[in-house]
């Protein structure tokens, strides 16, 4: 999409590099900042239950639609569920030229499954379903876990045209699951007769920064391998990519014939790309992994931050054999990357389940709040 900017994040859509916002409110979406940031180049918006916590937390701007929602003695899940899609519609609303003008490839905006379902197949699935029909816009997503759960969920929807976002990816094995579900998911839909598959679309979130934090904690302190192995993984993951989806009919890809009648790649995203230690440039996780079909979404404090210093190269497919000695090495310095992305993914559920109690009592507290002001 010509939006006549020439920036960063212009310029690494110019190399295939999507940048999303992690990030979402009412304010950013009625004061403009949304749209804003469209016009600067951003190509969708990622939400989770942290990021909503967050909004309503730090703002009375909700309080109006909190108190109108629960006047019927709604539960907080419910009310919560009105606010949540009425600011990703909107905010899909604003991105919808950006998906035409993309030809349907691009503009996206997510909103997750309840976390307390990661372990739940079948109530996944229909929490999906419905959230899809709620939200009501061809270009949303619904974000699945990466749990061995959620693989077949993510096949099911998939097969009945609903645009999914893989969450919480850490480990090479997860990825290569979640891709293979997509696959299989656009296979049943194209073997059901429902016509071109060109309108469904995924992407794999491959956490990066949360990698790096634990992997630097189990790493000797003067290992050489502090703040490398997010990116490492990250790179491997992309190899992977490329395998899975590789276009050309070489006996080796699934996706070259889905290709040819109109199939979307899944592409990578790479979540949790803002720095979590100080002592690392605020731009590392997008410096050093931009290529194309790609996504990296970044919360707003780390979108100034590549507009302002970040560096535009191709950087996702070079020394990819560094990388694979990285991971030689890490086994070598006695930490299991197995043991790592285990850990990281249990960590992960745990902490939206945790981020969505949160915000669930916040929501009770503010409509009790409210009432009594009323």
């Amino acid at each position: 999409m010509d939006n006549g900017q020439n920036n960063n994040i212009t310029r690494a859509a110019e190399l295939g590099q999507a940048v999303w916002l992690d990030q979402i409110s009412r304010d950013m979406i009625d004061g403009g900042e949304i749209q804003a940031l469209v016009d600067t180049g951003l190509r969708g918006i990622t939400t989770n239950p942290t990021i909503f916590d967050g909004a309503i937390a730090g703002s009375d701007v909700y309080d109006d639609r909190l108190a109108e929602y629960a006047k019927d003695g709604s539960s907080a899940e419910v009310v919560f569920e009105r606010v949540a899609v009425e600011d990703v519609r909107d905010a899909a609303d604003i991105l919808l030229p950006t998906y035409e003008a993309l030809n349907h490839r691009d503009g996206f905006v997510s909103i997750e499954v309840n976390p307390h379902l990661a372990h739940d197949t079948d109530r996944t699935v229909a929490e999906a379903r419905r959230l899809w029909a709620a939200v009501g816009r061809p270009n949303v997503m619904i974000k699945v876990p990466g749990t061995p759960e959620g693989a077949p969920a993510i096949t099911t929807l998939i097969s009945e045209g609903i645009n999914v976002n893989v969450t919480l990816l850490f480990s090479l094995d997860a990825y290569t699951t979640a891709a293979n579900a997509y696959l299989d998911g656009i296979s049943n839909y194209v073997s059901t007769g429902n016509g071109s598959p060109d309108r469904i679309a995924s992407v794999a979130s491959f956490f990066v920064s949360r990698v790096d934090t634990l992997a630097d904690e189990k790493l000797p302190d003067d290992s050489d391998l502090v703040g490398k192995i997010g990116i490492a993984n990250a790179k491997l993951a992309y190899r992977e990519y490329q395998r899975l989806f590789a276009r050309k009919p070489d006996g080796n890809s699934r996706f070259a014939s889905l290709d040819e009648i109109g199939a979307q790649p899944q592409r990578p995203l790479w979540a949790s790309t803002s720095v979590k230690n100080p002592e690392y440039a605020p731009t590392l996780y997008f410096d050093s992994l931009l290529g194309p079909e790609t996504v990296n979404t970044l919360p707003l404090p780390t979108v100034q931050d590549v507009l302002e210093t970040g560096t535009i190269a191709e950087t996702l497919t070079s020394r990819v054999d560094v990388a694979e000695a990285q991971f030689a090495q890490l086994a070598d310095e006695g930490v299991s990357y197995e043991a790592v992305t285990a850990q990281l993914l249990v960590e992960g559920v745990e902490k939206f389940a945790d981020s969505w109690d949160s915000l669930m009592a916040r929501i009770d507290a503010k409509i009790s709040a409210l009432a009594s002001v009323g």
